[in-house]
């Protein structure tokens, strides 16, 4: 069940959600400190340019995400962990959509908006946590896109090397 979409027998798509799900948590963190000190512009501003960077990188992830569900054989428990892995994922994604959508322009810094644009942030972390439990099934349980044996780099006896002098 190796992946389709790997350097060498490292999938790509792993690597990859790192970007988003650290872009998505100091959002949060921002979002926090701005309810903690909302006179201090530096935490929204913080909070809305890292949902941007979060949804593109998101998105980048998911091409890779989808060239494995559709590439990668596995069995029907797996295929169905999978199918609400990217269903989740795409959930969450439309919700910090919507939030970054609501904080356009500044609107929701101190406005009525503010609270849903924090609310769906937090529902989005939430079920991104989730589903990310759901990918660490996939890969640790069920094996999917990840490589089934040792390497021939790994599995090769080391190289002989010459004998040191003492």
């Amino acid at each position: 069940m190796r992946s389709k979409a790997a350097v060498g027998n490292h999938p790509i798509h792993p690597a990859l959600v790192t970007i988003p799900i650290g872009a998505f948590f100091v959002a949060l963190v921002g979002d926090v400190m701005h309810v903690i000190a909302p006179e201090d512009p530096f935490w929204y501003d913080l909070a809305f340019a890292t949902i941007g960077i979060g949804l593109m990188a998101a998105v980048v992830a998911a091409v890779f995400g989808a060239i494995d569900y559709v590439g990668v054989k596995m069995s029907a428990a797996a295929f169905r962990l999978a199918t609400t892995h990217a269903v989740a994922n795409s959930g969450a994604l439309l919700l910090y959509a919507v939030s970054f959508l609501l904080r356009r322009n500044r609107i929701a810094e101190a406005g009525p908006r503010w609270p849903a644009a924090m609310a769906l942030e937090v529902c989005g972390f939430a079920i991104l946590g989730a589903s990310g439990w759901i990918g660490g099934k996939l890969a640790f349980e069920h094996h999917v896109g990840v490589a089934e044996g040792p390497s021939d780099a790994a599995a090769a006896p080391p190289a002989a090397r010459p004998a040191r002098r003492a």
